[in-house]
């Protein structure tokens, strides 16, 4: 047999029945009295439209198991209840013994229903409302975590492309001077000339001279270490002039000078190394460390 409901506990069950939220001959019954109820059938129609339009809106639908269900059941009925219990008025005289057939709805009663319903669908928006604004916070610092790591990967990777740029330019730079020296030392152009001095682990060096693109390579070797506050001295003498072609300090005695002056071939006389004040000067001063002609 099916249950009957009453008008108030029908609209109380209609956000429940909006929701497929009731089961069995409960929702039979919400149903079968919002058919032919004037008030409860178009709620229940803009109820539905109202969640349909909710559940569009949200990143993600949410469905209700068991447990919900019956919360949202006890609760609505406990507002049913809640509602009754309202209405009980104390009798001033005997209860009739046979129902009294159904008054039409006053203006107040279909106003205070309107209230009803515009109070109770606002309640659902701003819960509704909540949720989403939840869920969006959520998502938003998913978004930005995303774009920190993404932010971080891409600046560890733009320092180690830099690293690697910086290691190849430099082992580039290194290579093209060991070619310009290799080219220095056994080009086609270039004159070779020793630098020696007296003694037995006396100082010696070769230089190496590129007439054709006017570059100077020393190889010097066994030179004494030097005091604080002094230099050797490259020096390309002429007839006419003692020219600098640089300065330099050795290490353990090593030393290899390169520098660039152009030189006719026939106007060199000889070249000498010697140990000058640091800095160098205009015109050699100190003692000759090695020389050649």
């Amino acid at each position: 047999m099916k249950r009957e409901l009453s008008h108030d506990e029908a609209f109380a069950l209609l956000d429940a029945a909006a929701m497929d939220a009731l089961e069995g001959s409960e929702r039979d019954a919400v149903l079968a009295h919002a058919a032919q109820c004037e008030t409860c059938g178009p709620e229940l129609a803009s109820v539905r439209e109202t969640f349909a339009q909710l559940a569009f809106a949200a990143p993600k639908a949410v469905e209700l198991d068991a447990t919900a269900q019956e919360r949202i059941h006890s609760r609505l009925m406990d507002r049913v209840a809640a509602g009754s219990r309202a209405k009980v008025v104390s009798p001033l005289g005997p209860v009739p013994s046979s129902p009294l057939p159904p008054m039409p709805m006053s203006m107040t009663q279909e106003r205070r229903i309107v209230n009803s319903l515009a109070w109770r669908r606002a309640e659902w928006i701003a819960a509704a409302a909540s949720v989403l604004l939840v869920v969006s916070i959520g998502m938003l610092a998913a978004i930005m975590r995303d774009r920190e790591t993404v932010h971080d990967a891409l600046q560890a990777e733009l320092a180690r492309s830099a690293g690697t740029r910086t290691t190849t330019d430099s082992l580039r730079t290194l290579v093209a001077s060991r070619d310009s020296m290799i080219a220095g030392l056994i080009g086609r152009d270039v004159t070779v000339m020793s630098l020696t001095s007296a003694g037995a682990k006396a100082p010696f060096a070769k230089m190496f001279w590129d007439t054709s693109r006017n570059t100077w390579t020393l190889a010097a070797h066994n030179l004494p270490e030097l005091k604080t506050g002094r230099t050797y001295q490259l020096w390309l003498v002429t007839k006419t002039a003692k020219i600098s072609a640089g300065v330099f300090a050795p290490t353990n005695g090593e030393a290899i000078v390169r520098a660039t002056y152009p030189l006719p071939k026939d106007s060199l006389e000889a070249i000498a190394v010697t140990e000058e004040p640091a800095g160098g000067v205009p015109q050699p001063t100190g003692a000759i460390i090695i020389a050649g002609k």
